[in-house]
């Protein structure tokens, strides 16, 4: 039985770049969130601001 190194290289390649998928769409969600949150805050903000103003 012998092993077939190049095989073994391609599986490894391949879970390696799912790995990295799998992490960038993470990173991606999470600052979407942080966009939504800032965009909400800056909205609370000027709505705070124009109430001080009158």
């Amino acid at each position: 039985m012998s092993i077939n190194y190049t095989m073994v290289a391609v599986i490894m390649l391949f879970v390696i770049l799912i790995s990295i998928q799998f992490t960038l769409n993470k990173i991606f969600m999470i600052l979407k969130e942080i966009k939504e949150i800032l965009i909400n805050k800056n909205i609370k903000d000027e709505n705070n601001e124009r109430i001080r103003k009158y």
